[in-house]
């Protein structure tokens, strides 16, 4: 007996509908299965059977009415007391777990990733996402027909969007969301740098702040980046140039006439460590500047010289000395 003619007949059994013959069948069948309805549904999640089981329950009574579902219940709860035919434990099974799958199969993907690690993401309809260390994306395991929805909880972001014109892609962070159709850029939204970041460099790209959805979009053309600052609330646009964007997704570290203060938080994270400064002044200093995948103390020394500054390194921290 196939799965489909298992069905049908478990199916009239419960109706009331099936014959004699059609019940010795049914019958038949369980008594030949060696592990009862756990090796039929196949189960190969982390639960317990017990946990499983009362997942399934609850499925099942959710999707149907309350006559139903009363029902399904003692026929289901007959099923482990040995009192009730496996027919009736087929089908409860079988329509369960779909339920079970389908909720399984709904829940979003969450990627943490580590220090000192870069991590790429192939997302559901093949566009590719490229995320920083320290960052927390969420994204579905299928897109909705009407758009594409992720989520950059925190961290920093590097995209390559397939184009599908019935079909945007949006980008959701704690201050803004970036809507395209087909683009790359780069979104970066650490909690801890007081503003949010957007850099585009091909397509074009359209930005709402999050609790100002009335304000017309900001639009942004290749080469061009909006600066988000979450105090004043303020969206402020400004070239960029394109390497500056997505070195970071090959290790490199690119600063445009950056705080010196924005640069000790990334070299935070970047090398794990901690960065005091004696001088507050010195924060606020402005530097251009490119580094590579190198040692701390070599990128230290390299700022020191620039900036005309002193340091000492101990353990998990430097202390900068002016």
């Amino acid at each position: 007996m196939n799965k489909q003619e298992l069905q049908l007949l478990a199916q009239k059994y419960l109706e009331g509908k099936a014959s004699e013959e059609e019940k010795r069948l049914l019958n038949q069948w369980y008594d030949t299965t060696n592990d009862g309805w756990v090796e039929y549904v196949n189960t190969n999640t982390p639960e317990t059977e017990e946990e499983v089981r009362q997942r399934i329950l609850n499925s099942i009574k959710q999707q149907m009415p309350v006559g139903e579902a009363k029902k399904s219940f003692v026929a289901f709860k007959r099923l482990f007391t040995g009192s009730i035919s496996a027919a009736a434990a087929v089908l409860l099974v079988f329509f369960g777990w779909q339920l079970f799958l389908k909720e399984k199969s709904s829940t979003p993907q969450l990627v943490e990733v580590p220090s000192s690690k870069i991590v790429e993401i192939i997302l559901p309809d093949s566009s590719k996402v490229w995320l920083n260390e320290g960052s927390v994306f969420k994204y579905p395991k299928k897109f909705h027909a009407q758009n594409r929805t992720v989520e950059l909880l925190e961290g920093r972001a590097y995209f390559e969007i397939k184009h599908q014109a019935k079909q945007p892609f949006i980008v959701k962070t704690n201050t803004l969301n970036v809507t395209v159709l087909g683009t790359s850029f780069d979104v970066r939204a650490y909690h801890n740098e007081g503003k949010t970041k957007v850099s585009v460099v091909t397509g074009k790209v359209g930005i709402t702040l999050k609790e100002d959805a009335k304000t017309p979009a900001v639009m942004l053309l290749p080469r061009q980046e909006a600066t988000l600052n979450k105090l004043s609330n303020q969206l402020i646009k400004a070239p960029v140039k394109e390497i500056a964007v997505n070195a970071w997704c090959k290790s490199q570290l690119v600063f445009e006439q950056e705080d010196l203060g924005n640069i000790f938080k990334v070299l935070e994270k970047k090398y794990n460590t901690k960065i005091s400064v004696n001088n507050k002044k010195l924060l606020n200093e402005h530097i251009s500047i490119t580094l590579g995948n190198q040692p701390l103390d070599s990128v230290m020394r390299i700022l020191s010289f620039t900036k005309h500054f002193k340091y000492q390194m101990a353990n998990d921290s430097i202390s900068v000395i002016r």
